[in-house]
């Protein structure tokens, strides 16, 4: 089974490297999300996929079927549409848009490795393109509350096609979104110590929160908690005038042992700290929202929050999964995301589906923009995947070894 996989693999090379150029080369902005996911589509399409279709979210979901339907496996890769304000948070490229995109290749073409190596699955392979918006996760939520609410219960697993430099991923930090209101009518003693200008009158909110980032506590797997101020907002222009309000926008990562609820009364603790000898003023913390458009029509609102999610190295999904990699010849072993955020937070924090990431490139390189993985990575992610798709959801075979068979 090995050899034909193997064999197999330097097949769609020549298909996979002229669609990665096409991917390179699409000059992505936030107005073309439709038009990428139709070059999405349509490999599917001539890589002879058994069932493609858009929702009404517009995520793009793709089906290789199994010859029964008694589970699945859901290859998952987020398209990132990139807004002003998280380019000007990350420093990242307008046009570069979609940041995983090799996650994308390899999970399409794991499916065309299936479909040409005739690998008999006793369930189907979904392999699925969920796009995201700052911090907001609403295709992932509208895909299992859409299209696989009725399989849910028969979902195998889902694998997250993100780098992992080929390591098996089982969890990362939580990130949230929240502001700080403060309303109200500022005292002349508080202006003049601090300026009457509006910044002024949030320095002191600014400066206790920034002392406060330095003592966030720190997960031996999933690293530090952070807090960066992403933006200060008011409305009136006379700080002595009733009708002020300012907000604070503060991008949150968390550890699991910070729940939403905690972060927020803290956050209103340290204001009200700050503004304790003004009685005219009200302070307050929400989680922030965002009322989102998708390209294919459909308005949503969404919480801008993504739980912190860690999956325990025993369970059976990651076991078979890394067994089946290190089998093959990957030297794989569990690990965690440090930075990135990706949708384990609805599917295994949420819904407790088994969940692990596998993919090419490392996580760091995302940031920094670096090239994406070449071609003999790509299908070296391609390979592995089918690896682990066929030894969770295959049939038995010859060529596995006698326990499996």
């Amino acid at each position: 089974m090995k050899g034909l996989i193997k064999s197999r693999v330097q097949g769609p090379k020549g298909s996979m490297a002229r669609f990665s150029a096409r991917v390179e080369g699409f000059e992505f902005a936030p107005s073309r999300v439709g038009d990428f996911m139709g070059l999405i589509s349509a490999e599917m399409k001539a890589l002879d996929y058994d069932r493609i279709q858009t929702d009404k979210a517009g995520n793009l979901i793709g089906v290789i079927k199994g010859y029964t339907n008694k589970e699945a496996v859901i290859l998952l890769s987020p398209v990132d549409i990139i807004g002003p304000n998280r380019q000007k948070l990350e420093g990242a490229d307008p046009m570069s848009g979609v940041l995983f995109k090799a996650g994308i290749i390899s999970s399409l073409y794991t499916g065309a490795l299936i479909k040409r190596t005739m690998l008999p699955l006793q369930g189907d392979l979904i392999v699925v393109c969920v796009p995201r918006l700052e911090c907001c996760d609403f295709g992932i939520k509208y895909l299992f509350g859409d299209f696989l609410k009725a399989r849910i219960k028969k979902i195998k697993g889902v694998v997250l096609c993100e780098p992992t430099d080929f390591n098996v991923n089982l969890g990362h930090k939580g990130r949230m979104e929240y502001e700080i209101v403060v309303r109200g009518r500022l005292n002349r003693n508080f202006l003049e110590n601090r300026g009457m200008n509006m910044l002024g009158t949030m320095f002191p909110l600014i400066n206790e929160l920034e002392k406060v980032s330095k003592e966030l506590p720190s997960d031996y797997a999933l690293g530090r908690s952070e807090l960066r101020i992403k933006d200060v907002r008011y409305k009136g222009c006379r700080p002595q005038d009733e009708l002020n309000e300012f907000r604070i926008v503060v991008d949150r990562g968390f550890i699991p042992e910070e729940s939403q609820g905690f972060i927020l009364n803290k956050a209103k603790a340290i204001a009200k700290a700050v503004y304790k000898q003004e009685p005219d003023v009200t302070v307050s913390t929400l989680l922030a929202k965002e009322r989102v458009k998708t390209y294919t029509g459909l308005e949503l609102l969404s919480e801008k929050e993504f739980k912190p999610w860690s999956m325990e190295s025993h369970k059976p999904f990651a076991l078979t999964s890394l067994k089946s990699l290190t089998e093959n010849g990957f030297k794989s072993k569990f690990g965690y995301w440090k930075k990135i955020i990706t949708d384990g937070s609805y599917t295994y924090a949420h819904l407790n589906i088994p969940t692990i990431g596998f993919g090419a490139g490392r996580e760091d390189d995302v940031r920094s923009r670096a090239d994406m993985p070449g071609l003999d990575q790509l299908a070296r992610a391609a390979y592995g995947l089918t690896f682990i798709v066929f030894r969770n959801i295959g049939m038995p075979t010859f060529g596995w070894s006698s326990d499996e068979i």
